[in-house]
């Protein structure tokens, strides 16, 4: 299973361009909001809470984008079926994915949480180890989550573009507006973005998601979409 968990995160990596681009996107945004902050020098600029506020989201577009590649490059390119030619298990081979991308995926995001931590204390004020374990957990939480959710949805549907297409635009904007509805009353509270903030303590409606619950919610998004794409990797025809 390492083996293939290697292999996998290699082919990830080989792919410079979409690092690239999902690096650029991460990295240039902590450096775009904390040279801000020194330009403007005024209220919540260099804010450690609103970095986070910006990585979380920023953390769906590299978990959507990585995510679907590692789930659906194998099988747009129709390696996946060179793959199962040679015995390995289906199982083995869809899963192995999932730590592949969380590896990158994370370890990016990681880096741009401690930045922030950093950047804040020079600039702003120094969050305290509370104030960044809560950042952390909820940026990752974030990546980790809409990784796997692509990771399984490339593998049911066999294609990458389309479920990065479809991750992007529920996390960034049909998610969002939904959460506004307050004819959903508490069903807003399963949204995959309003149980992801219950990590980092926000007000409002979230407050009344107790954290476990937000923990099951999280778990659970991962677990269908997950149980869709092992099954579609066991049933397929080669």
């Amino acid at each position: 299973m390492l083996r293939l968990v290697e292999a996998d995160l290699l082919k990830l990596r080989r792919r410079r361009g979409m690092v690239a681009v999902v690096a650029a996107i991460v990295f240039g945004a902590v450096a775009i909001y904390y040279g801000v902050g020194v330009i403007v020098d005024a209220g919540d600029a260099g804010n450690f809470d609103s970095a986070i506020g910006v990585l979380a989201l920023l953390a769906s577009v590299a978990g959507a984008v990585i995510g679907a590649t590692a789930g659906g490059a194998d099988i747009e390119s129709g390696v996946f079926r060179d793959l199962v030619a040679t015995g390995r298990s289906r199982t083995a081979l869809f899963f192995s994915r999932v730590p592949a991308s969380w590896a990158l995926v994370l370890g990016m995001l990681a880096i741009a949480v401690a930045a922030s931590a950093g950047l804040s204390a020079v600039i702003a004020d120094a969050p305290s180890a509370g104030d960044i374990a809560r950042g952390a957990a909820t940026v990752l939480v974030s990546g980790a989550l809409t990784a796997a959710v692509c990771v399984g949805l490339a593998a049911l549907t066999g294609r990458s573009g389309p479920v990065m297409g479809l991750a992007l635009a529920f996390q960034l904007g049909v998610a969002p507006l939904v959460a506004q509805l307050d004819v959903l009353g508490d069903a807003r509270l399963a949204i995959p973005a309003v149980a992801i903030a219950r990590f980092d303590g926000a007000e409002g409606l979230v407050a009344s998601l107790p954290l476990l619950a937000a923990i099951a919610i999280v778990l659970a998004w991962a677990a269908a979409a997950l149980g869709a794409g092992l099954w579609r990797s066991r049933t397929q025809e080669i």
